[in-house]
């Protein structure tokens, strides 16, 4: 998680239509060491590939003054970074800076209240492309336009939604919290659900959250996973020393639950969870899905039948 794929020699970036941000490099001078430090090791033209990245480098260059984002390209190029974590609205660690110990920091985030996502998770919910790319590890810039519609977005774009500290004294945005800032940049690349831990909602509880509004959506919870049918009232069981006797016997009360209806068969239980399919065509996708499974499992069916038939000697 914490270490970057290594960087190869520097090259002119192609011409992608887009400003290429320029990082300054220089040799990191009198820093302290950090054994097994947390180095950013990604390409510089790499570094904001994604769109969530490159929002997320966007808020720290418009809260970080030039100096100080240029020590902390330093400092992460040089692994000053003993550790640092990433926890709902929370990202904090130690960097090792030029004094004999680390500096501990704290960078905080606005969360998004319950309701906010509630909305947020049922409009994702409506579309099936969500969970699909959400669980793929994709984060499509649209989830940013459902947050737009009700005045957020995933990252800030007010510096008031985002407060900081430092034991190193400086009451600005410093190098050491512009040092991690840069490799969470990096950890948006690889893992774009951070974005939403950030705001105060693990990625994997969001896409959970999201998987569960989505099958009341399509009505697939109860039929897919139905509940133990479960008797609404129960009579006491007698006391363990009236029961001594038929204590290692089974009973008649097994051969009961033979007799115990089988939970209701749910046809097609995955298709009914994953919804509506996005792809267009003639003819709905879950639909021709839902015959093939049933041409195939006809012909299992059969096919089984036939194989008793021969073992048991009929013609």
């Amino acid at each position: 998680m914490n270490d970057e794929v290594r960087s190869s020699s520097s090259s002119s970036p192609p011409d992608t239509g887009q400003t290429q941000r320029r990082y300054p490099e220089r040799k990191p001078g009198t820093l302290r060491r950090v054994p097994h430090g947390i180095k950013l090791r990604v390409k510089t033209q790499d570094l904001d590939q994604s769109w969530i990245a490159r929002q997320w480098l966007d808020l720290i260059e418009s809260i970080a003054s030039p100096e100080m984002l240029h020590e902390g390209m330093v400092y992460a190029r040089s692994g000053q970074t003993v550790r640092y974590s990433v926890e709902p609205g929370l990202v904090q660690g130690l960097v090792q800076g030029r004094s004999a110990k680390p500096f501990h920091f704290r960078l905080q985030i606005e969360s998004f209240d319950t309701a906010l996502w509630i909305k947020f998770i049922e409009a994702m919910a409506a579309e099936a492309m969500f969970i699909t790319q959400l669980v793929a590890n994709e984060l499509p810039s649209s989830v940013d336009d459902l947050l737009a519609e009700q005045g957020f977005s995933l990252v800030p774009t007010d510096t008031a939604a985002v407060s900081y500290s430092c034991d190193c004294g400086r009451e600005e945005f410093c190098q050491h919290i512009t040092a991690v800032a840069y490799l969470i940049a990096a950890q948006l690349n690889r893992e774009p659900l951070t974005a939403f831990t950030l705001r105060g909602l693990h990625g994997h509880q969001v896409v959970e959250r999201l998987k569960q509004t989505r099958a009341i959506h399509t009505h697939g919870v109860a039929v897919a996973h139905a509940d133990p049918m479960i008797p609404e009232s129960r009579a006491p069981m007698p006391p363990l020393e009236m029961c001594l006797e038929d204590y290692w016997r089974a009973g008649a009360r097994l051969s009961e639950l033979q007799e115990s209806p089988p939970p209701p068969h749910a046809p097609h239980a995955l298709l009914r969870r994953l919804g509506p399919s996005p792809l267009k065509g003639k003819f709905p996708l879950v639909g021709l899905l839902a015959s093939v499974y049933g041409t195939v499992s006809e012909s299992a069916i059969q096919l089984r039948d036939q194989a008793e038939h021969l073992n048991n000697g009929d013609e």
